[in-house]
């Protein structure tokens, strides 16, 4: 009896260790997909500053040129960038985190400073070929 004890609690410390490592790699992925998702939303921004545009609507014209359509709504506080033609994985764009800081950053150049796109909302993708990029004036 005593052996098997001792066996379990062997099997039950190495199962543990596993749990453990499995816990640790887990939040290192986690951890390593949050930083890349804010790394990508700040490359988006800078790149909408960066960009040489008159007005927020010239960018439809180079996203065109990749057979991408953009249109813009603009409401008081809002402004919708509807976006088709991107490549979409499961419920979210491939490009969601840049495109976010993009469209948020655009918003922020042309129209007021206070506009953003909240980091960590994911796009909302109507059907398959369409997503829906907000920009909220923030006071």
């Amino acid at each position: 009896m005593e052996f098997d004890c001792k066996y379990r609690i062997k099997g039950c410390e190495y199962l543990f260790r596993r749990f453990l490592e499995s816990y640790v790699e887990v939040c290192n992925n986690i951890v390593t997909e949050a930083a890349n998702s804010v790394l990508m939303f700040e490359a988006g921004e800078q790149a909408a500053f960066n960009i040489k545009t008159l007005k927020i609507e010239d960018i439809s014209r180079e996203f065109e040129k990749e057979g991408i359509t953009i249109s813009i709504q603009r409401s008081e506080k809002k402004v919708i960038f509807h976006v088709k033609g991107l490549p979409v994985m499961g419920n979210k764009c491939r490009y969601c985190d840049i495109l976010r800081g993009f469209f948020g950053g655009l918003s922020r150049k042309h129209i007021d400073t206070r506009y953003y796109c909240k980091k960590g909302e994911e796009c909302i993708i109507k059907g398959d070929t369409e997503c829906i990029f907000i920009a909220e004036l923030i006071e």
